[in-house]
């Protein structure tokens, strides 16, 4: 699905105002992308922290906004090692937009499950999409945030669904893969880690394959239905 957003706030977002850029996504939307007839059917935003900037803020802002006009959801990046879906929820909530209609991706960066089960609480969706970090033992050359994020198993990232399943957040979980990385030398199974690591692991945990298929193709499907 072709998404709008921004996965870093342009320039330009801190001279428009939040409904010129709401407006630019709602034509993306029921218009198309440019002069491609191919229309967004998610909104894509992120902050890079724990805070959002104030360019930030505008798209946060606007995306809500958006998708309470079309009914489109939203899918985020979030810095879920700092508690930054807690910062992203308040700029929606206070847009009056319904946590149903967001995605948190890149949720399992933590190693606070409080802060996951807290989330899921307020409504929620949890990507749970960076198990694979936990599998790769050097980040050489990579940044000092990136070599964070990587101490947190991917055992314990897969825990936490079922954590989540257990407190009777099953339908608030996304199990995906956000990307493949360098295949060759840092995540060999690329986009098959869940299905070859991830998955037998939660069955091993007691996890349903009924869950299985909820978390992987169920809530998607839901999700990204308009409503």
């Amino acid at each position: 699905m072709a998404c709008t957003g921004f996965r870093f706030a342009p320039e330009s977002y801190n001279v428009q105002t939040v409904e010129q850029i709401a407006e630019f996504y709602i034509r993306e939307i029921e218009q198309g992308i440019e002069n491609t007839g191919i229309k967004a059917a998610v909104i894509k935003v992120a902050s890079q922290s724990a805070a959002v900037t104030p360019a930030e803020e505008k798209g946060f802002k606007a995306a809500a906004r958006a998708s309470k006009a079309t009914g489109v959801p939203i899918e985020t990046h979030s810095d879920a090692l700092r508690r930054g879906g807690e910062t992203q929820a308040g700029v929606f909530e206070a847009e009056g937009l319904s946590p149903a209609r967001v995605s948190l991706g890149h949720s399992d960066d933590t190693d606070d499950v409080n802060y996951l089960i807290g989330l899921a609480k307020r409504g929620y969706t949890l990507g749970i999409d960076h198990v694979f970090y936990g599998a790769i033992r050097s980040a050489k050359g990579q940044p000092e945030y990136f070599k964070e994020k990587l101490q947190v198993s991917w055992q314990k990232r897969a825990g936490y669904v079922k954590q989540l399943i257990d407190a009777g957040f099953g339908n608030r979980i996304f199990l995906s893969n956000d990307w493949e990385l360098d295949r060759d030398n840092i995540n060999p199974d690329g986009f098959l880690f869940n299905t070859r690591k991830t998955i037998p692991y939660l069955k091993q945990l007691g996890v349903s394959q009924r869950d299985i298929y909820a978390i992987t193709v169920d809530n998607p499907k839901r999700f990204f239905g308009r409503s």
